[in-house]
């Protein structure tokens, strides 16, 4: 959250996380388009997530998952924000 300032929220209960994308975090903005162009480039990267309301992704893994696939499936996700702001 702290890297990328189009992140307004992070939340969620164990594994189940939720993202919210926002135009300014002061304001709290919502910013549904820039959540929309993250999803897909997250999908177009061999990552599926969902969008869950008006402006966050949700995160829902598989119940087994290693350390490793968690790294690879958050630097693409980092990828796909700075590639989509």
């Amino acid at each position: 959250m702290s890297k990328h300032d189009c992140i307004g929220d992070v939340r969620g209960m164990g594994m189940m996380i939720g993202v919210e994308f926002v135009k300014d975090r002061t304001t709290r903005t919502p910013d549904p388009e820039m959540r929309d162009r993250v999803e897909m480039a997250t999908f177009g990267r061999g990552v599926i997530l969902l969008g869950a309301g008006f402006n966050t992704i949700r995160w829902s893994p598989p119940l087994i998952l290693t350390k490793e696939n968690a790294d690879v499936a958050l630097e693409i996700f980092d990828e796909a924000i700075a590639a989509s702001i």
